[in-house]
């Protein structure tokens, strides 16, 4: 059976797949515990519900097994051209919750057909668990200092999904010393430019570029306007990663990463590795924003937070 949906899941596109016990190590708990207490998670509340995190019974009752895969999303951006504002690798097409998401329900409805009495529940970067820690325990790869799962196969350009099931499958244990791939190096710290990553591989969300032009509703604190300004960023971050060494080895993603709509093959973007400012600032309405950018990841910060991003960098 783990054979078979191994096999299925790379017909799928899944690049990466593991097995691990749904009992989750106790270091990355205490490790989440820590960085929730002091704060770190900005206004992020979403983030604070541990108890599942640590239980996946709370999730699914009769958890056994989790399977964790990963799906490559790197490519190549072009120069940032002047007056335009970059955009994370992330969101350069269709938003990968739905892509990946579809995936996880073909290979749910694959286990059932295997077994019918399986019991699954997937997620893509969105429920209570620490998807990351689960991917080190199924032997995916480790965790760096800039908090990215780094795989030997693509680095960190790797989205995680995981299917908690009731199926009792040969699983990996791994726990390998925090931060053992990075060693000494510490260019993802040294190159953030709000010093968001402290050097115990906590990142504090207050100062992170990705948090402040994405999940942060609010104004963007002026000590990080001139950052913002600099670096061109108005919709995430990528810089810990671009650093990274383990990132030399990163390949080019399927194109259905970056596709348009849904239906649509091929390589054609929403969003795209960066944006106009000006065509931005020129968008008068959330159903103009809508039309533009349905599907894509930038929905998330909305008209409203996109324009702010835009204003902070002209400044």
């Amino acid at each position: 059976m783990q054979e078979k949906i191994t096999s299925f899941a790379k017909t799928l596109g899944f690049d990466l797949i593991g097995f691990t016990s749904a009992k989750v190590s106790g270091k990355p708990v205490a490790f989440y515990r820590k960085w929730l207490k002091e704060k770190k998670n900005a206004n992020m509340q979403y983030l604070e519900k541990i108890s599942p995190r640590k239980n996946l019974k709370e999730i699914l009752p009769n958890a056994k097994t989790v399977i964790v895969l990963g799906m490559n999303y790197f490519y190549k951006q072009n120069p940032l051209k002047k007056g335009y504002g970059r955009i994370a690798r992330y969101a350069y097409g269709r938003d990968y919750h739905k892509i990946i998401g579809k995936k996880l329900k073909e290979l749910e409805k694959f286990i059932h057909e295997l077994s019918p009495n399986a019991e699954t529940k997937s997620y893509v970067d969105t429920g209570p668990v620490l998807e990351r820690s689960l991917a080190e325990q199924a032997g995916l790869g480790v965790i760096g200092k800039n908090s990215c799962l780094i795989t030997k196969e693509f680095g960190s350009w790797v989205f995680l999904g995981e299917i908690i099931t009731n199926l009792k499958l040969k699983t990996k244990a791994k726990y390998p010393k925090r931060f053992s791939i990075c060693g000494t190096c510490t260019r993802c710290i040294d190159a953030c430019p709000t010093h968001a990553i402290a050097a115990s591989g906590a990142i504090d969300s207050h100062r992170c570029i990705s948090y402040l032009t994405i999940e942060n509703k609010g104004k963007i604190p002026k000590e990080f306007h001139s950052a913002i300004k600099k670096t061109g960023r108005i919709f995430g971050c990528d810089i810990c990663q671009e650093v990274c060494p383990h990132n030399c080895r990163a390949t080019i993603c399927h194109p259905e990463l970056a596709c348009t709509r849904r239906g649509v093959s091929g390589s054609t973007k929403i969003a795209g590795d960066q944006i106009s400012l000006k065509k931005i600032l020129e968008i008068k309405s959330d159903e103009e924003f809508l039309k533009l950018f349905a599907g894509s990841p930038l929905m998330r910060a909305k008209r409203k937070g996109l324009r702010r991003n835009v204003l902070e960098m002209k400044k």
